[in-house]
């Protein structure tokens, strides 16, 4: 398990210099504010952050942060980061859940989030998501907002609008 871990560990090392140029930005975060507090992500958990569903989400840095989840693990292509929660996103997600012992139902919820979150851990002075391929780096802000590496700097991942520079 030791040797996994680091093995993981290394991978998410490696995969920021790879996620800052094909990926500019997708990221994994856990967690939304309650609504009227900016949209931003926070550290309480991914099971609140809100459901995707095909036509009835807004195209967002949540979508996004999806999108970087599914190719961190190797069902989606770094083109498919669009931050805009489309058909061929819920296949993959079905595919995602289906391999994951979840009702492989297109639909990001609770459930979901929950399954993706237990693959956050500590990478250094970051976080990462550790994805079957790809680790996703994340870093915690002073006020507990995740934050993504985008463009060339870290900023907050937005649940209400799309601010990546990969999805623009």
């Amino acid at each position: 398990m030791t040797v996994r871990r680091s093995q993981g560990l290394r991978r998410a090392s490696l995969s920021v210099v790879l996620l800052g140029a094909v990926c500019a930005g997708a990221g994994a975060a856990p967690d939304h504010r309650p609504s009227g507090l900016h949209g931003e992500l926070v550290a309480a958990g991914l099971t609140t952050a809100g459901q995707l569903t095909v036509g009835g989400t807004p195209p967002s840095d949540l979508v996004g942060l999806w999108q970087s989840v599914l190719w961190a693990d190797g069902y989606a292509a770094p083109s498919s980061v669009t931050c805009a929660y489309d058909e061929a996103t819920a296949a993959a997600t079905r595919i995602w859940q289906n391999n994951h012992q979840l009702s492989p139902d297109g639909i990001v919820g609770p459930a979901t989030w929950g399954v993706a979150a237990e693959r956050i851990a500590p990478a250094g002075r970051w976080m990462a998501y550790l994805g079957e391929r790809h680790g996703l780096p994340l870093r915690l802000d002073g006020d507990g907002t995740y934050e993504v590496y985008d463009g060339g700097r870290f900023h907050r991942l937005r649940t209400d609008i799309v601010t990546l520079t990969h999805c623009r």
